[in-house]
C-alpha cells in the first residue's frame, strides 16, 4: 500500500512521528512524505525515504496547468477556498494530489490536524482516496482554521486519536461519530534508537572550538550522535562565531541542535541529560586563550565524561581525555572511543565527579574569604 504522510518538517521531524514513520516502513508499508515545511534537524527523512519537497513558486505557475486539466473541480474547490480562508491549502493540496496521482498513492494520512490535515481535504477530494488524521490536543483547542477543521473531520475516514480524552472531545464537541474514531496511542523510543548527546557550553567565539566539534561531526558521520550547543555571541564580537551557518555549510544540521541561552535551570537538565560533554578549546589567530572554562568544571560535577585540549591551564582540571589544539582527526577519535564504550564514560565521570569534589569544592570559597582577612590555614589543601 501506498500511503501519502502530510507532515511538517519544521527543524527536523517530530521524535514520535520519526519513529511512527520508520515503525510502519518496517511493517512493509511505502511511506511517502509531504512535508508543508522543510528545514533541517535532528530528524530528518533517512535518504532512502521518498520525501517530495514543493518549491513556491512552482506551485504557483503550476496552477494554471491544475485548472485546464480539472476546470469544474478547480474552481469548485477554489471557491470553497475562498469561503473558508484556506487559499493556501488549497493551492498546496492541488501540487501535491498532482504528486500523489503519479506516485499512485492508496491512502492519504496527516499527522496534526491543521494544516495539513486540511491540505489533505484538498488532496482527497481532488483524488477520491481514503483519508485519515492523528489528532493531538493542541489542533481540538486551539485550531487555526475552525471551520475547515470540522469540515476536514467529516470529510475523514478514520480519526486516529492519542487519548480517550481527545476521543471524547471529539464526539462532544465535534460531534464525530465514536465508530469513526479509533485510539492509538503513541510509542515510547527504544533503546536501539538512543543517540549519544555531546554538549557544549560557552560563547559562540573561535577559542571555545566549535568548528573543530563541528569537523570531527562530520569525519565521523554517524547517525548515533547529536550535538547540543548551548550559548550565544558576545555583544560587539565582529569576529564571533556563526554555529548555525557553520553547522549548515558542514552538511550536519542534522545532527547539531542549538538551543542558544538557557536559564541555569535547563541547563542543569543538559549537563544531566548528556552522554558527553566536549569542548575542544583553541589558541584564537589573535593569541587569545582560556583560562580554565568554568562549563568543564560545572560537566565534570554532574559526573560526565569530557572531551578538552591541552591548552592553558585546562590540563590542570582535566586528566582526560585532553586532545591537541584543532587536531580534528584525534578529537574524532575521542569522540568515538567514548561514544563506543559506556563503561568508560562511566568510569571517566565518576572520576571527574571525585576530581571537583577534592579540587573545586566549596572548601576554595573558604580559602578566598581567609585570604580576604589575611588568614592562613597551614592544613589547607593547598592543591
Amino acid at each position: 500500500m501506498n500511503i501519502a504522510y502530510i507532515i511538517s518538517i519544521k527543524q527536523g521531524m517530530e521524535s514520535f512521528v520519526y519513529r511512527e514513520i520508520e515503525e510502519l516502513i518496517k511493517e512493509g508499508l511505502n511511506i511517502i512524505l509531504f512535508p508543508t515545511k522543510y528545514k533541517k534537524g535532528v530528524y530528518m527523512p533517512k535518504p532512502d525515504w521518498d520525501c517530495y519537497v514543493y518549491n513556491p513558486v512552482i506551485v504557483i505557475l503550476k496552477q494554471l496547468f491544475y485548472l485546464i486539466k480539472s476546470p469544474v473541480k478547480y474552481m469548485k474547490l477554489l471557491l470553497y477556498a475562498l469561503r473558508t480562508n484556506s487559499i493556501l491549502d488549497f493551492l498546496i493540496g492541488f501540487d501535491f494530489a498532482y504528486q500523489m496521482k503519479k506516485r499512485n498513492i492508496n491512502r492519504i494520512h496527516c499527522h496534526f490536524g491543521d494544516h495539513k490535515l486540511f491540505i489533505g481535504y484538498y488532496c482527497k477530494m481532488i483524488l477520491n482516496v481514503p483519508l485519515t488524521v492523528t489528532i493531538h490536543a493542541h489542533e481540538l483547542t486551539n485550531n487555526p482554521n475552525p471551520v475547515m477543521f470540522k469540515a476536514s473531520l467529516k470529510s475523514c475516514d478514520k480519526i486516529i486519536s492519542i487519548s480517550d480524552y481527545n476521543k471524547r472531545i471529539l464526539i462532544e464537541r465535534f460531534g464525530i461519530d465514536g465508530d469513526k474514531i479509533v485510539v492509538v496511542r503513541l510509542f515510547s523510543p527504544y533503546p536501539n534508537r538512543k543517540r549519544i548527546k555531546i554538549l557544549i557550553v560557552g560563547w559562540f567565539t573561535e577559542k571555545k572550538g566549535h568548528s573543530v566539534l563541528f569537523n570531527a561531526i562530520k569525519r565521523l558521520n554517524r547517525d548515533d550522535i547529536e550535538v547540543w550547543v548551548v550559548g550565544r555571541k558576545k555583544l560587539g564580537d565582529k569576529e564571533a562565531v556563526d554555529v548555525e551557518a557553520l553547522a549548515k555549510s558542514l552538511g550536519i544540521e542534522d545532527k547539531v541542535t542549538i538551543f542558544g541561552e538557557v536559564s541555569d535551570d535547563f541547563l542543569k537538565v543538559l549537563y544531566d541529560s548528556c552522554d558527553i560533554f566536549c569542548l575542544p578549546s583553541k589558541t584564537t589567530r589573535k593569541g587569545e586563550k582560556e583560562g580554565i572554562p568554568v562549563a568543564l568544571m560545572e560537566a565534570m560535577s554532574y559526573g560526565k565524561p569530557v572531551i578538552s585540549t591541552r591548552h592553558a591551564g585546562i590540563p590542570e582540571l582535566v586528566e582526560e581525555i585532553l586532545v591537541e589544539e584543532n587536531n580534528v582527526d584525534e578529537l574524532a577519535k575521542a569522540i568515538e572511543l567514548l561514544v563506543d564504550n559506556p563503561d568508560l564514560r562511566r568510569k571517566l565521570g565518576e572520576r571527574n565527579r571525585k576530581i571537583i569534589e577534592e579540587k573545586y569544592s566549596k572548601k576554595n570559597v573558604t580559602k578566598l574569604r581567609n585570604t580576604f582577612l589575611g588568614q592562613h590555614d597551614e592544613n589547607f589543601n593547598k592543591s
